[in-house]
């Protein structure tokens, strides 16, 4: 009757050997996201216990280190599609013979700049002044 298997789908996911079975065959025996790698996970909704779909173990596993999270999934997804788009970019450059072309870093200063990630630039110096004070009272103007 299933034994070991339709003991845990049953405990852990309120669905049968059978169920699960329908599901792999209709998903064509691959993992509902990648599509390439064999489905071998229940994949669950941990909020609420609903089965979704069947995986391969990366995207389950995936999923999970996202913690579902559809805003950080699609960080993510932007994120390699960024850099995937630099990297063309850059080969293109070389390609085109236009010299060597650093690839492009989220937050970095532009080539040649002094600024450094992190700092603000600000017209305020160690003084405590801003320029704009130095600059009136050079002039002679009395802050007042």
């Amino acid at each position: 009757m299933g034994g070991a298997r339709t003991y845990h789908l049953k405990r852990r996911y309120g669905i049968t050997a059978e169920d699960a079975n329908a599901m792999l065959e209709a998903q064509g025996g691959l993992c509902a996201i990648c599509r390439a790698a064999p489905a071998v996970h229940v994949d669950h909704d941990h909020v609420t216990g609903a089965v979704r779909a069947l995986l391969c173990f990366n995207c389950n596993g995936g999923l999970g280190q996202f913690k579902d999270d559809p805003a950080v999934l699609r960080a993510a997804a932007d994120y390699v599609q960024f850099h995937i788009l630099s990297q063309r970019v850059v080969a293109l450059a070389a390609a085109a013979g236009l010299g060597p072309v650093r690839p492009i870093r989220l937050g970095e200063p532009p080539v040649g700049s002094q600024r450094r990630p992190g700092t603000h630039s600000t017209s305020t110096r160690t003084t405590g002044r801003s320029s704009g004070s130095r600059r009136r009272e050079q002039a002679g103007e009395a802050d007042g």
